[in-house]
């Protein structure tokens, strides 16, 4: 598996093709991070790579272990061309990674004023806020806040701020490649481990209620 990544970080768009025509090799798996194919192609602005993964059947809102899509990368290394392609694949436009952050907020950072604008008329909420209380409006200049402003009332978005909401659970994680449950929001090894002693404990009390009654 550890050729692929850097593949899809290079952009070797036939080194891909070849390792996704062994139909053996899951395409969903994550790295060490949580890095899905998608997400570093995403990353790294590898368009042809992208639209090779979606078509073979990329998840397109997996999450690494920050709560990151493909399309918070893609947004907030202002790729353009693949947040529209993630988009047309129903890429979820208004998920919170770990920071609260939406792929908005990153473009809005950065002052990509036209990438702000594809996100919102794409339905990109300018309202909600992250972790720390700020929207994708706070996180730009005035004047590039005052054009998403307006172009968002045109769409017919409130501007009445949203709480967080860890969003977390609703994610889809990718699966790790030692194939274990630690990787997965929500799921403890030792909540698990407990359950288990729970379970070996019970059995072993009516065993010996059985016994007893012989």
């Amino acid at each position: 598996m550890e050729d692929i990544y850097h593949w899809c970080r290079e952009g070797n768009t036939v080194q891909v093709r070849i390792w996704l025509d062994d139909t053996e090799h899951d395409l969903n798996q994550g790295d060490d991070h949580g890095f899905s194919l998608l997400h570093w192609a995403a990353k790294e602005g590898h368009y042809n790579i992208c639209e090779t993964l979606v078509a073979r059947g990329a998840r397109v809102n997996a999450t690494n272990l920050g709560d990151d899509t493909p399309l918070h990368l893609a947004s907030a290394h202002e790729h353009r061309d693949i947040v529209h392609l993630l988009l047309r694949h129903r890429a979820d436009v208004n998920f919170v990674n770990e920071h609260g952050n939406t792929p908005l907020h990153y473009a809005c950072f950065w002052g990509n004023q036209i990438l702000a604008e594809d996100l919102i008329q794409a339905g990109a909420s300018v309202s909600i806020a992250n972790k720390y209380g700020h929207t994708p409006l706070e996180k730009c200049t005035g004047t590039m806040a005052k054009a998403l402003e307006s172009l968002a009332i045109s769409q017919g978005q409130s501007l009445e701020t949203v709480a967080f909401k860890d969003q977390s659970w609703l994610g889809l994680k990718t699966r790790s490649r030692d194939a274990t449950l630690s990787r997965y929001k929500g799921i403890n090894i030792e909540d698990l481990a407990l359950y288990k002693k729970m379970c070996e404990e019970s059995i072993r009390r009516t065993l010996e209620r059985k016994m007893a009654r012989k």
